[in-house]
């Protein structure tokens, strides 16, 4: 019998302590909530201690054997691990969708702030679930920002959602994947993300999700502005949304830790006292050589007194 529902996530063995931590975000605010975790390396470390009291299943290499495209993938790029991971997300979405009836990748460093039901619920009836990069939309607000759309695509590839529906748009991600995986910006192709700027045209009843809580990251600063509710001082975005789940690539945190992102400041906190808890312990050592890099650059757009208190901050987390 199948699970109603089931989230995944592929990584390499240094990473687990991410997939924890993403686990336990999802897991306070459903008990019963599985994570699949793929593991891509070609010898996988026994993670298994980790994952006692957790609804974590811990898939390898060889469960994928008979999923379509995925040995082709698998022997194209045996030798680049993040290339097979970003290779590899349509193939772990399909092989989740044999035990789940509606299954939700996101990449590792997600971390969800608040209750995503609602995401499960729009697959009632949709097949396939999307959540836009958000950039600008004029090149008058940020030049940059808006660029990266046409070179990195429309929709972020660190999330999607699918049901049993959606396998033919699954198929169509993975075969493109198969045939390149790369960076090729004169032809307009971007590793694993650009293939999904033609789902909605291609398939039916693709679910473009506008909760603008979804998928936060430094790319979307222009159009998802983040405000304080002065009531409760919670961080909305435009307003409206509250922060459901924030995407805490480089970027992203660059840009809360030179202040340009400071509202969710508290959430990156919270993200980084979860991986710690979870062994990820050169977090702390890694921050604060940023914060020393920063001080080295001389970067104007931060205050010495600022950096001190950050670094304070940091040196307060226990591990």
């Amino acid at each position: 019998m199948k699970h109603p529902k089931a989230f995944c996530t592929i990584i390499t063995n240094n990473y687990f302590s991410w997939a924890l931590s993403l686990y336990d975000s999802l897991a306070e605010f459903d008990r019963d909530i599985i994570l699949y975790v793929a593991v891509v390396d070609h010898s996988v470390e026994d993670h298994s201690s980790k994952t006692i009291g957790k609804n974590i299943k811990i898939l390898t290499l060889d469960d994928f054997d008979g999923v379509k495209f995925s040995q082709e993938i698998i022997h194209q790029y045996k030798d680049n691990l993040n290339i097979l991971r970003w290779a590899l997300k349509p193939v772990l979405v399909s092989k989740c969708l044999e035990f789940s009836e509606k299954v939700i990748f996101t990449d590792a460093d997600i971390y969800f702030f608040n209750a995503y039901q609602f995401l499960f619920d729009y697959l009632d009836a949709s097949h396939i679930l999307l959540t836009p990069h958000w950039r600008p939309l004029t090149p008058g607000e940020n030049p940059a920002e808006f660029n990266a759309t046409f070179r990195h695509g429309i929709f972020n590839a660190g999330f999607i959602g699918a049901s049993a529906h959606g396998k033919s748009a699954l198929e169509y991600w993975a075969e493109n994947c198969y045939i390149f995986c790369g960076n090729n910006p004169e032809v307009g192709l971007y590793h694993d993300q650009v293939y999904l700027n033609l789902i909605p045209a291609y398939f039916e009843k693709v679910k473009i999700v506008r909760d603008l809580g979804c998928n936060l990251a430094g790319w979307n600063i222009d159009f998802c502005r983040r405000t304080k509710d002065p009531e409760n001082d919670e961080v909305k975005i435009n307003g409206t949304f509250p922060v459901v789940f924030i995407h805490f690539t480089n970027v992203t945190i660059d840009k809360i830790l030179k202040g340009e992102d400071h509202l969710l400041k508290p959430h990156l906190e919270k993200f980084d006292n979860s991986l710690v808890k979870n062994g990820f312990k050169s977090i702390i050592s890694q921050r604060l050589e940023y914060f020393d890099r920063l001080v080295r650059e001389q970067n104007e757009s931060l205050w010495d007194k600022q950096i001190k208190k950050l670094k304070q901050m940091y040196y307060r987390i226990r591990y």
